[in-house]
Formats: structure tokens, C-alpha cells, sequence
């Protein structure tokens, strides 16, 4: 059985002519190799309305997997995310002018929803392109946090046999013109992603790697 992969990546934002997270969903939309298909679209980065996308494309996909993009721009590995926090606490306003202050993304909700991805293998998948890859323990207060505790969020609550995390990317050096922003160049980032979603696709269990720091 072929599986369908939602793969997702952000809108510009903060004054940005473009995204790279939208820039490799594009590129890799329609991307079929053996045993998936990716199928990718487009987020607002608007609170709650990216979200909101999110759940739709799930309802109409039936994905088996969902991985999100977002940029960290200053960041200089791939990085796949291990937990989305249930905060919200935004340091610029959204494309919609929405910037909430130490607010509960969901009020209800967990505290904190971990990634359902094999992350350790997918980051050492990555390295395999000569791209630096790393594990990340934050994945920052706004909306690529925003989505990744939300997509969780309503797969668990609603019992769907999906996985699903998140991945941070950092600058293309295509879109940069600032020698002190860490950049990669997109294709090798296309590239890269492209590794860690076949093995996600093929390895559910996660290998074992000391990802951890002391800051």
C-alpha cells in the first residue's frame, strides 16, 4: 500500500519575500518514491487558521504521515523537533496581526505533545546528505510550535492512526544575503527532507542516540 505523507510547509512572514519550508513543499509535491507519495500545502502563519488548514488537509489527504516545515532562521542544521508546548507567546505579530502573550494554544489541553517520528533516525538520514542535522527540544513560542502542538493535539484526541511532527529548516542561502545568518543551499535541503521522510516512512521504532544537551 502506497502511503499518503501530508507534508506542509509556511507562507512568508516578517517582512520576508519568501519562505524556504515553502519553497521545498513545493518542490517536493507529488514526489513519489517506492511505498509513499507526498502530497504538500501551504500554511498561513495566522494562530489559530494554520491549524485549522491542518485538520482540513488531514480530513481530505487521510494521511499516514504529517510532517510540518517552518524556518529558524539563525539556526545551522536541519532540525527535527521532539516536543510542541501548549504555550503560546508570540515575539512579532502573525500575518494577522495576532500576538498573544503566555496564552494556552488549547486551554484544555496537554501541556506538551511529543513527536510520533522516528527523529533520531530521520536526523541521521539527513546527515547522510552531507547536511548538518540535529535534534531539537524547542520548538520556539510561535506558529511552527503553534502546528506541531495542534496537529498532535487532534490526531491524539481523535484517535487517527497518523504520525506526525515537526521539522525546522534553516535560511536558504539562496534567499540570504547576510553572511552572519547561517545558511544551506535549498536543494540540499530539498534533498535532505526528502531522506527523512522515506525513513520515517519505513522505520516506526526510533533508534536510540544521545541527542541531548546541558544548556
Amino acid at each position: 500500500m502506497t502511503q499518503r505523507i501530508l507534508l506542509t510547509g509556511f507562507e512568508p512572514f516578517g517582512g520576508e519575500a519568501t519562505n524556504p519550508s515553502m519553497e521545498i513543499a513545493k518542490a517536493l509535491d507529488g514526489y513519489q518514491s517506492e511505498g509513499f507519495i507526498i502530497q504538500a500545502a501551504i500554511l498561513p502563519v495566522v494562530r489559530h487558521k494554520s491549524v485549522n488548514r491542518v485538520v482540513e488537509l488531514i480530513k481530505k489527504i487521510e494521511p499516514t504521515i504529517v510532517i510540518a516545515l517552518g524556518v529558524a532562521v539563525g539556526r545551522s542544521a536541519i532540525t527535527p523537533e521532539k516536543v510542541a508546548i501548549n504555550f503560546d507567546d508570540f515575539r512579532i505579530p502573525d500575518n494577522a496581526g495576532n500576538q498573544p502573550i503566555g496564552e494556552a494554544i488549547r486551554a484544555e489541553g496537554a501541556a506538551a505533545h511529543f513527536s510520533t517520528l522516528p527523529i533520531n533516525l530521520m536526523t541521521q538520514s539527513i546527515c547522510t546528505e552531507n547536511v548538518p542535522g540535529a535534534v531539537s527540544f524547542s520548538a520556539g513560542t510561535f506558529v511552527c510550535n503553534h502546528v506541531m502542538y495542534g496537529a498532535l493535539d487532534h490526531i491524539e484526541r481523535n484517535k487517527l492512526p497518523i504520525r506526525a511532527g515537526f521539522i525546522h529548516v534553516p535560511q536558504a542561502t539562496e534567499f540570504c544575503s547576510d553572511p552572519n545568518i547561517p545558511t544551506i543551499k535549498l536543494q540540499q535541503m530539498v534533498n535532505a527532507i526528502c531522506k527523512a521522510i522515506a525513513a520515517a516512512v519505513n522505520v516506526e521504532a526510533d533508534v536510540k542516540i544521545n541527542a541531548g544537551n546541558i544548556q
